[in-house]
């Protein structure tokens, strides 16, 4: 696989108390990456005070954007056409939306890809589950693929004109075990999505 983006939803660090040369190494890792790295907190690594994303600045990488604004943000990887919204979660609570009050897709972008960390509760309403997103909003909302993040197994959401995706964990045996979603980006056609084992 040769990526062109890497989209990480969430959960870089399943603590925001990670040792600092565990964040240094993942620092590292991320800059050799050959390609752009977007990335949103999780509810394990939230934008909480002293937590990881405060006390480490990733967007001094050159290659990473971590999108930390509560009330969601914009960010392009114009190279690629590819337009990229996503929330910094500050607190892993029912009253938090995740794919909640997104704006209208950008003008000029070929793609537009959506990030969300939270629990799929499909069609609940009312659900009284942490940072739930339900099937209404995967189903209107206006990104042509939503990466998400936060189920340890991963999972495939098919819908009508788009594709939304959890990718499962990289180190956990849930599911198909250790797992990776590759999104294959192609115009006029609904993005396909691929669940990959890790090797």
């Amino acid at each position: 696989c040769d990526p062109h983006l890497l989209l990480i939803a969430g959960d870089l660090f399943d603590s925001n108390r990670a040792h600092e040369n565990v964040v240094l190494r993942a620092m590292d890792a991320l800059a050799d990456l050959p390609f752009d790295v977007f990335i949103i907190p999780g509810n394990h690594d939230c934008m909480q005070p002293n937590g990881v994303f405060q006390r480490h600045d990733f967007n001094a990488i050159e290659n990473v954007v971590v999108l930390t604004n509560p009330d969601g943000e914009i960010v392009w990887a114009r190279k690629h056409g590819v337009a990229i919204w996503g929330k910094g979660m500050v607190s892993h609570i029912p009253e938090y939306r995740p794919l909640g009050d997104w704006p209208p897709r950008p003008y000029g972008c070929d793609w537009y890809l959506g990030m969300g960390h939270g629990l799929f509760v499909g069609n609940e309403k009312d659900s009284e589950r942490s940072s739930p997103i339900t099937l209404k909003e995967l189903e209107e909302c206006p990104f042509d693929y939503v990466a998400l993040g936060h189920h340890h197994a991963a999972m495939e959401i098919v819908l009508n004109s788009k594709t939304a995706a959890f990718s499962g964990s990289p180190t956990d045996n849930v599911g198909k075990g250790p797992t990776f979603a590759l999104c294959n980006l192609v115009k006029g056609v609904t993005p396909v999505v691929d669940i990959l084992t890790v090797e």
